[in-house]
């Protein structure tokens, strides 16, 4: 080991406090800048992953992203309602793949009961692919009121085969239900629903969602004739692309409903949470140019620290390249170590920010991905720091050694 870097080592580990404090003031300036990226690109490929084995949502008229986060996220109130006429004539058309009917109303302890048909649980990445809904415990149900639930409502709402439950009017919880469903209010439905079966986890929404069927929806809530009966949306597959469009096209011509393509949704909405991230990206310069500042204020200040040391190495016979190396050395030795503790905490910090978020939203957010493009952002901490070494590096080189021994 040279002697620059021995001195280099020796004089940091002299000054251990202050290079506590710059590599933390380094490394919380690295996160700042990386962690809501990261969680903002969790969330978008979570949100893309739940909507892949469908093609077309069929919706009531009204806002795109509201039909797509209440009829597949169960976050909101829905759009509308659908005719039973017009599920059965989507279902019925030639090119028809898939029709699924969703109806939304009830919940159980805040999650969403969920009416359908056995479709539902054909549904698939490909056509060739095993269905993505795997009955993990008992079967899909054949009669009405009885209940498949999702992985985590079972798991949260203490739910076995067998388990039976009522079902609340409304997509949320009321404060008038106690624990247990204990029916404090009258917004319960009387009759009880009976779990038969319990999904494999998917990471997706329908792990929080009790599936039924249609007609249980219908029965509940006094729709008991054809012309009553009604749909919250329709999950819509065709057996050939340009089906897809045709489809859409028929839909959206007419009045009764609209046809949303959930790829048009997330890009919209991509779009808009570039603009904030083009924003955060200019806040987190800032961060960094803070934190480089932070940098040189340490280098300064241990300019004074450091002007024994640098007299005696060039009384030893260290040339001024050897004392600028020294201080940039320093320098550099730092403010890696706060980048890579900076990425290490970006990755964490997203990591259990999108746990939380994935929680809320109800679905599983994938782990979050340090990718070259962000990375450089704090990478790009290094020479900036380096830059700013470089002042007090040129004046300790030029400090005569005559005037400290």
């Amino acid at each position: 080991m040279n002697l620059a870097l021995w001195t280099a080592l020796r004089g940091l580990r002299v000054r251990a406090g202050a290079l506590v404090i710059t590599v933390l003031a380094v490394a919380l300036a690295t996160a700042t800048a990386l962690t809501v990226p990261l969680v903002t690109r969790q969330v978008e490929r979570g949100a893309q992953d739940a909507a892949q084995v469908f093609d077309l949502l069929i919706a009531a008229p009204g806002s795109a992203t509201q039909a797509l986060t209440s009829s597949l996220f169960y976050l909101d109130a829905p759009t509308g309602n659908l005719s039973e006429r017009l599920y059965e004539e989507l279902r019925d058309a030639p090119g028809t793949r898939r029709a699924v009917p969703l109806g939304l109303g009830d919940n159980y302890l805040g999650f969403p009961i969920v009416g359908t048909n056995a479709a539902f649980f054909d549904q698939r990445l490909k056509p060739k692919d095993p269905p993505y809904f795997q009955v993990a415990q008992g079967q899909i149900f054949t009669a009405e009121h009885q209940i498949v639930a999702g992985a985590r409502v079972a798991r949260e709402g203490g739910l076995k085969l067998g388990s039976t439950f009522k079902g609340a009017h409304g997509l949320e919880q009321h404060e008038e239900e106690g624990e247990g469903g204990e029916e404090h209010g009258h917004d319960h439905h009387d009759e009880a629903y009976t779990v038969v079966g319990i999904l494999a986890p998917t990471g997706g929404p329908v792990d929080r969602a009790l599936l039924t069927p249609i007609e249980t929806v219908w029965e509940v809530h006094g729709q008991d004739t054809p012309a009553t009966r009604q749909v919250t949306a329709v999950l819509y597959a065709a057996d050939q692309l340009a089906g897809i469009y045709v489809t859409a096209q028929r839909i959206n011509a007419g009045k009764e409903a609209m046809a949303v393509f959930p790829g048009q949704v997330f890009a919209g909405a991509r779009d808009v949470l570039a603009q904030g991230q083009a924003a955060y990206a200019g806040l987190s310069l800032l961060v960094l140019g803070i934190a480089a500042l932070t940098v040189w204020l340490g280098v300064h200040s241990a300019t004074v620290d450091r002007q024994k040391t640098v007299a005696l190495l060039r009384a030893l016979g260290a040339g001024r390249m050897t004392v600028f190396g020294l201080v940039l050395g320093e320098t550099l030795i730092t403010v890696t170590l706060g980048v890579v503790l900076g990425l290490a905490l970006a990755v964490v910090l997203s990591g259990l920010g999108g746990t939380l978020l994935g929680n809320r939203l109800g679905f599983t957010l994938a782990p979050p991905q340090l990718t070259w493009a962000l990375a450089v952002r704090a990478l790009a901490l290094i020479p900036l720091g380096l830059l700013a070494a470089l002042p007090p590096a040129v004046a300790a080189a030029r400090v005569s050694p005559l005037r400290h021994l």
